[in-house]
């Protein structure tokens, strides 16, 4: 009965994330959200052809950037066809297609919630579990980047699934069926978005070094490299076509990145050109004075923007939310942090020792305890610890580097990937605060369950009184 109970309530929590992504993406007119008429031209172009298009047709290409997003993997693009088609069905509404693309983000988020909570059940007690689920579903720049027509969606999808797979290695070990569901959740990831793909490099390192270093038996190579090979395969299989088609079409270059920047620089507004664009490192300044520059009418240094955005910045990054209700936010996540640092030893950096003691007896009968320490091996919660502290790092570091040198932004939702792994932390701070200062159980629940509700309610206001006055 308590199992049927728990179904019934995580059903409608889903059902209930479901309904407010499906409010956000449903009130948004076409191209209110950013780039997402160049986002929808490639899914029209594979409702109208059948088939997909190369990066640089001029049927998609844009007149001022003189690229399309065809160059980056377009999978969530390609179901979005599939959805628009089927809605066109059933009506011509000129809406129609586009709210049938959209839904394809607004189910990927309600997978990623599902993800989490699988997640969170078996990383925290139950009142903390709740907690790692609320922050993930409803901070509302994830909710936000879950209602259009984008790769974000299903780049944050990826990386709940990926880290669902090391949660499952952390409890059981190395399978061979745990082996090839990762290799699917990595494919997902590389059809997804390259601000994700650190999940890629850290879970090479995860499944690498808990085998090596993590297992009773340690430095085993054989059943590293079988199991990694069936990863391999099932990756080239399921993911390695678009990156042969790249090669094949963009003459070598897998990623289509190259081949995308001459694009822009035959076909980009003069300024826009690679070679022209006015960036950071074009003028000079450091990469610690971008971190708090503050450019034009700019409401806060890049470094803030990137925060606040993170946060919740709507629109095309001009909708924000009030100062007070970011740093309200702030607050919260800052909290967390610092809950982390009370068990940041035991936690992060302290190796399993297996030790045994022997009791015997000396020539006068006095006892004499000899502590014998064995088979010093990392604790492989603690690599977990560090890969997703690796994986929340990477994406900040991408955006960075892009912004430096490539093309000056300060968008919050290129950090999504780092999104659950950051909100484990936080988790894991508010378990290390309660634990140390709070003994009743029944407390816990009551400020878990206060949390949670406040937390929801907030996601709401930002929808009612923040983003949907601006469509209504």
């Amino acid at each position: 009965m308590n199992r049927r109970k728990e179904i019934i309530v995580e059903t409608l929590f889903l059902v209930g994330v479901f309904a407010f992504l499906l409010c956000w993406a449903v009130i948004q007119p076409f191209n209110a959200s950013p780039d997402e008429a160049m986002k929808y031209q490639i899914v029209e172009y594979i409702m109208k052809h059948g088939t997909l298009p190369h990066g640089g047709n001029p049927e998609i290409r844009h007149e001022l950037w003189g690229i399309s997003y065809a160059f980056n993997p377009i999978l969530p693009y390609m179901i979005g066809a599939g959805f628009g088609k089927a809605a066109l069905l059933f009506t011509n509404a000129e809406m129609a297609p586009i709210i049938a693309a959209r839904m394809v983000n607004v189910l990927f988020g309600t997978a990623t919630a599902a993800m989490t909570m699988k997640t969170g059940k078996q990383l925290f007690q139950k009142e903390n579990a709740r907690i790692f689920v609320v922050l993930v579903c409803f901070l509302p720049g994830a909710v936000f980047i879950n209602s259009y027509i984008n790769t974000d969606s299903i780049a944050l999808f990826s990386t709940s699934w990926i880290i669902w797979c090391w949660v499952k290695a952390l409890r059981n070990g190395w399978r061979k069926s745990l082996c090839a569901e990762l290799a699917l959740a990595l494919s997902v990831c590389a059809l997804s978005y390259y601000n994700a793909y650190g999940f890629i490099l850290c879970s090479v390192f995860f499944f690498a070094g808990s085998i090596l270093f993590c297992e009773d038996k340690r430095w085993n190579y054989k059943k590293m490299f079988s199991l990694g090979v069936l990863i391999i395969a099932v990756v080239a299989v399921c993911a390695g076509w678009w990156f042969v088609r790249n090669a094949i079409l963009y003459h070598g270059d897998i990623l289509g990145m190259r081949t995308s920047s001459e694009y822009a620089q035959m076909y980009a507004r003069e300024d826009l050109k690679p070679s022209n664009r006015i960036t950071p490192q074009s003028q000079g300044m450091s990469v610690w004075d971008m971190l708090f520059w503050i450019p034009g009418e700019w409401n806060y240094n890049w470094l803030v923007t990137v925060a606040v955005s993170f946060v919740g910045t709507f629109g095309f990054l001009d909708i924000f939310m009030p100062k007070a209700w970011s740093i309200v936010y702030f607050i919260v996540f800052a909290a967390g942090i610092v809950g982390v640092f009370f068990q940041i030893r035991k936690q992060f950096f302290v190796t399993g020792l297996k030790r045994s003691v022997r009791h015997a007896k000396d020539d006068t009968g006095d006892t004499v305890y000899i502590t014998i320490r064995r088979n010093k091996r990392w604790d492989m919660k603690n690599y977990f610890h560090l890969c997703l502290l690796a994986a929340m790092v990477i994406p900040f570091i991408l955006l960075v580097k892009y912004a430096y040198s490539s093309d000056f932004q300060a968008q919050g939702r290129y950090l999504m990937p780092m999104l659950i792994p950051f909100m484990y932390f936080i988790t894991l701070g508010y378990h290390n605060v309660m634990n140390r200062f709070i003994k009743s159980q029944k407390a816990k629940s009551v400020i878990s369950n206060v949390f949670c509700i406040g937390y929801i309610l907030s996601a709401i206001g930002v929808y009612l009184f923040v983003f949907m006055p601006n469509y209504m």
